[in-house]
């Protein structure tokens, strides 16, 4: 095990956070003139004399993009109201903006509420005189629940719950949500008209859809009015809806979306911090090669993918198949984002240290008791897979580190963990049993035990999150 290619590793990563750190995005991608009251977003200028500035957000990350957009604009905001999960407040008091914390473990409550009606207040107040801009991240869902009258917040947690038990997917879940919602779907951008409505948007969604991320509230809802109602069906569970939500779905009301008076900048997402970290793995002078940024699936699957990519990379670089071959390879493993058109860059750099990058979200499917995280249990998988061909690798080291660009791999302290060619040998070695602690989903406390736990990625809570990093690194054996 190199300590040289695991600093190399953790840097890497480190890099990729710095990018989507939100005080660092907001500083990237909004400028202000007091002089002449310009403000600027990317690529977009906007006027705001004789205009007041109001502030709200919403979500995990929110918090820093504040305190930056106030440094930012200083005098000219005039009120704002930001909601923060529980336990994350950690600013002094502003004069300008009011924090307030909600939304224990992720899940919508009655502070997080009493907010959402606050910002409802805000932002219905608002005239055509007014700018009012929105900061978003994910977590901003749970952060801002306000179901539509006569629905009320237990109803909605309960029956939601209900249908993520029965199966619905992320997509079908916000579907029914913006329905029964006051500000998602495009209910926030619709309700602070006549006002300009501005949003800073960082994803934690693969693919980065807008209407999905804290379920969209300045996203126009697109969805046809019955498609919630059809998706109850769907699942049957037509009969277990309250009465409040049968009178909230039988609406046919429908405000139209503010299209022109409203816009929505994604300033934060999964592919800018692996563009950082690609610039940060050249740098250490490694061949560095992007390859998706929305990899999803189950955490087996992709380590056992992930494996066969190494292995055909490492036949490859060695003369043992042919080009042709190596993309007929890796075609069969449809990792998702991946083309074989990367294998012509590879041809370049056959006689260096080779650094992939992915990114993406990936999900495991918990049947022990144990400790651990998506990325954990990637790192270790990945080196199980490994083991089983380690014969065929005998030129070769190789090193994958996973791990969340929100500095939390479930519910542990830890971001993800760093796996290698030769870990289950080692751990044998140290009468460690990875197939107990697999099964177990216990992948934390293995990594706790192993080599004094300093294959563990720690970094603290970043206060961002564009979804998980996945960086390997193959190099060859002098």
């Amino acid at each position: 095990m190199s300590k040289t290619v695991i600093s190399d590793l953790l840097q890497i990563f480190k890099s990729s956070v710095s990018a989507v750190l939100p005080e660092n995005l907001i500083r990237n991608s909004v400028k202000y003139n007091p002089a002449n009251q310009q403000l600027i977003i990317l690529n977009d200028t906007y006027n705001l004399q004789h205009k007041n500035v109001f502030v709200v957000g919403t979500g995990k990350a929110v918090q820093n993009m504040a305190v930056e957009i106030e440094k930012i604009m200083g005098p000219k905001i005039k009120q704002g109201i930001i909601s923060v999960p529980l336990g994350s407040l950690n600013q002094k008091l502003s004069e300008k903006l009011t924090y307030y914390e909600g939304a224990m473990n992720n899940l919508p409550d009655c502070n997080s509420e009493n907010t959402a009606k606050k910002i409802k207040d805000l932002v219905t107040m608002l005239s055509e005189k007014d700018i009012l801009l929105v900061l978003i991240s994910g977590g901003g869902s749970a952060l801002l629940p306000l179901p539509k009258e006569p629905i009320n917040l237990q109803e909605k947690t309960t029956f939601i719950k209900k249908l993520a038990n029965a199966g619905a997917d992320i997509t079908e879940l916000n579907c029914v949500r913006k329905r029964i919602s006051d500000l998602k779907g495009g209910q926030l951008a619709i309700k602070a008209q006549p006002a300009q409505v501005l949003s800073l948007v960082l994803s934690d969604i693969v693919g980065d859809p807008l209407d999905l991320i804290a379920s969209g509230p300045t996203t126009e809802n697109e969805d046809n009015a019955s498609m919630a109602l059809n998706i109850i069906k769907k699942y049957n569970l037509s009969n277990d809806i309250p009465m409040s939500f049968k009178t909230v779905l039988s609406e046919t009301t429908w405000f139209k979306f503010p299209r022109d008076n409203v816009r929505n900048y994604l300033i934060g997402t999964n592919r800018l911090s692996i563009t950082t970290a690609l610039e940060e793995a050249k740098k250490l002078n490694y061949f560095s090669i992007y390859l998706s940024h929305i990899v999803t699936g189950n955490v087996k699957d992709i380590a056992q993918s992930y494996a066969k990519l190494a292995k055909s990379i490492c036949d490859f670089v060695e003369g043992k198949i042919d080009l042709n071959k190596v993309k007929l390879q890796i075609n069969t493993l449809k990792i998702p984002g991946v083309n074989t058109e990367f294998i012509d860059k590879l041809i370049e750099g056959k006689n260096r240290n080779i650094c992939l990058i992915l990114g993406g979200e990936i999900t495991v499917e918990v049947k022990g008791s144990g400790k651990g995280g998506r990325n954990q249990q990637l790192a270790l998988e990945f080196s199980k897979y490994l083991h089983d061909v380690k014969d065929d690798l005998k030129s070769f080291d190789i090193y994958l580190l996973s791990a969340g660009t929100d500095g939390i791999d479930g519910p542990t302290d830890a971001a993800g963990a760093i796996g290698y060619l030769d870990l289950i040998s080692d751990a044998i070695k140290d009468n460690l049993d990875i197939d107990k602690y697999l099964d177990n989903n216990d992948s934390y406390n293995f990594y706790k035990a192993f080599k004094s736990g300093n294959l563990h990625v720690i970094t603290g809570h970043t206060n961002t999150n564009v979804m998980d990093i996945h960086v390997m690194i193959i190099k060859r054996c002098n």
